[in-house]
């Protein structure tokens, strides 16, 4: 994602209650109440049919044990048996339609709520985070989130049957009942017992999700540099390695959520072959009525039945709240760049930019920028040059606003940026960097991505500015061209015209060029050189540059070194003065003079 991922760590990790976590889960669901209270409904009126049937068996067994059944109760045994099945078959269609309705809706607001959040940060927090892992919080997490809607509203019935059941239970034979009961702890300590082991290797399941995401971008991203070395089976044995821990964290999560269930499986048959014993020694000795010990079985099989979903519960529900949890870590992120409450107008008139005092770093105790002071009049055409890691790169994105700075304040027409509507003040800025990004689509689709509402007009002005429309003519659909995925299906040539349109299209106040030209070949730099004096004319720009053609159209330059202005002036005066910008003259440009 960023230019500076590589050298963070993202040490932070929030930790969050299991009351936080369900509170906040509560008011994520809220607007959903009236569907939540419908699904509730549905549940119930299943849960009371559900419950009456083993009374429709034991009124029927009960009638049959007599010497002269009526077979009319039987035959409304029979029609009340499949009226209430059918009512338990209509209640749960009914019910999975209104979750097939929810759930999806709820997970839209909810990467809504990630991908809005994402859109909010500033660069630093991508330089921390893979865009694998990222996107695995959007697909991969906030599925397994709200598969536990689901989970809930299963819970909700399951629940409520057991407390019914064992009310019937204990009406029926409460020494019977106690027994029931007995294995019911067991269940319950196992469970709670498993909770925090399973939200902890789901968490490690969920990592390995996003390590494998975070592999797979990186491998198909850097595809042609790994061809170009030949490194496809180290690519490939580095992506089975991290694919083969996914395995094993998957395999430890299901062993903790399912696996163990046999063990419960084995208490509660435990638990019914005991009570179908001390039932039959019951009717033996003229204590319980058969039909009643069939009941009772029947009802003891309905109450474990929930009590099993409920003892896995606790164990899934962890899971996904783990699932949660890393969501939670995206939409309670605050970017570093902050509005302040009382805003100003964005817009730059005169285009003065000042740097006072201003100090800067990526990170705490690496200072990139100190005590950094520049002017710059409107208008004026700045070059900026220094060897790698001068501050040259940082000082536009700090202007833009990309980042954050720790001092000092940045003034534009003596108003602090600080104090100006961010997405207005940026609307005033076009920039144009060294390794363009363009989106899927057409090149008229990028170079309106500026001004969506830029009319035909403007882009062919914008188009003719920077002489784009003489390489238009040898692309099969001119403006109409597909650029492919990240613009590949173009030149880097042609890719960088088409970023100069797009940013003149804004027709910014303030104009960056960030090494614009370098990656250019000769014919396209002429081109591009031809349309210099339109794209900087009436406007203050910032010339990062690599070319010597594109220095000499400043009306001065700055020489910058270790995050500090060494040097300033024209090229001659510089050149003159035989000091650092002569060294960089004779090593980066010179060669360049008959270019």
């Amino acid at each position: 994602m960023g230019l500076y991922r590589g050298l963070f760590k993202d040490t932070h990790k929030r930790e969050y209650s299991d009351r936080e976590l369900f509170d906040r889960y509560v008011k994520l669901i809220f607007p959903y109440k009236k569907r939540v209270l419908l699904i509730s409904a549905f549940i119930v009126i299943s849960t009371i049919a559900d419950i009456l049937i083993p009374l429709v068996f034991g009124f029927t067994i009960q009638e049959l044990g007599t010497p002269t059944p009526e077979f009319v109760i039987i035959i409304t045994s029979g029609i009340a048996y499949f009226v209430l099945s059918t009512l338990i078959w209509i209640m749960f269609s009914l019910r999975r339609r209104q979750v097939g309705r929810f759930v999806p809706f709820f997970l839209e607001e909810l990467r809504m709520d990630i991908f809005d959040n994402l859109q909010e940060q500033d660069m630093s927090f991508y330089d921390k985070h893979l865009s694998g892992s990222l996107n695995s919080r959007i697909s991969n997490d906030a599925l397994d989130f709200g598969n536990t809607t689901i989970l809930l509203t299963d819970t909700i019935g399951n629940l409520l049957i057991s407390i019914v059941t064992f009310a019937i239970l204990v009406a029926l034979n409460p020494m019977l009942a106690i027994i029931t009961v007995l294995g019911i702890p067991v269940l319950f300590l196992l469970m709670f017992s498993l909770r925090k082991l399973a939200r902890r290797v789901s968490r490690i399941y969920r990592i390995s999700i996003s390590d494998v995401n975070s592999s797979m971008v990186e491998a198909i991203e850097g595809i042609q540099v790994c061809k170009s070395y030949g490194q496809e089976t180290t690519v490939s044995q580095k992506f089975f390695d991290t694919n083969e821990t996914y395995f094993k964290s998957a395999f430890r999560l299901t062993s903790v959520t399912h696996i163990w269930r046999s063990v419960l499986d084995t208490i509660t048959a435990a638990i019914l072959v005991i009570i179908i014993l001390l039932g039959e020694n019951m009717i033996v000795r003229g204590i319980a009525e058969p039909a009643v010990v069939v009941v009772y079985l029947l009802y003891v099989q309905r109450f474990f039945q929930p009590i099993m979903v409920l003892a896995t519960f606790l164990p899934e529900l962890s899971a996904g709240m783990a699932a949660y949890e890393r969501i939670l870590e995206i939409i309670d992120s605050k970017p570093n760049i902050q509005q302040r409450s009382e805003l100003l107008e964005g817009n730059v008139t005169r285009g003065e930019i000042e740097f006072k005092d201003v100090e800067f770093s990526y990170r705490d105790g690496e200072e990139v920028l100190k005590d950094f002071n520049l002017k710059i009049k409107g208008g004026e055409k700045l070059a900026v040059v220094g060897h790698t890691g001068a501050g040259k790169s940082s000082l536009v994105k700090l202007l833009v606003r990309l980042y954050e700075y720790q001092a000092g304040n940045i003034l534009i027409d003596s108003k602090d940026i600080r104090d100006l509507n961010l997405q207005t003040y940026r609307k005033n800025i076009g920039m144009v960097q060294q390794d363009v990004f363009l989106f899927s689509g057409t090149i008229e689709d990028n170079i309106r991505y500026g001004s969506q509402f830029a009319t035909n007009t403007e882009i062919i002005k914008a188009v003719e500015a920077v002489n784009l429309g003489e390489i238009l003519e040898y692309l099969p659909n001119g403006l109409q061209t597909e650029v492919g995925e990240r613009g590949k299906g173009l030149s880097a040539g042609q890719r960088q015209l088409v970023s100069f349109a797009r940013a003149l299209l804004t027709d910014p106040k303030i104009l960056i060029l960030d090494e614009a030209t370098s990656s250019v070949d000769a014919y396209t730099e002429a081109i591009i050189q031809e349309a210099l004096d339109t794209l900087l004319s009436e406007r203050t720009s910032i010339i990062i540059a690599h070319r010597l053609s594109t220095i000499l159209k400043a009306d001065r330059i700055i020489v910058m070194e270790k995050g500090k202005i060494i040097e300033e002036g024209t090229h001659e005066t510089l050149l003159g003065k035989k000091g650092k910008y002569g060294q960089l003259y004779k090593q980066y440009y010179e060669h360049q003079r008959l270019t």
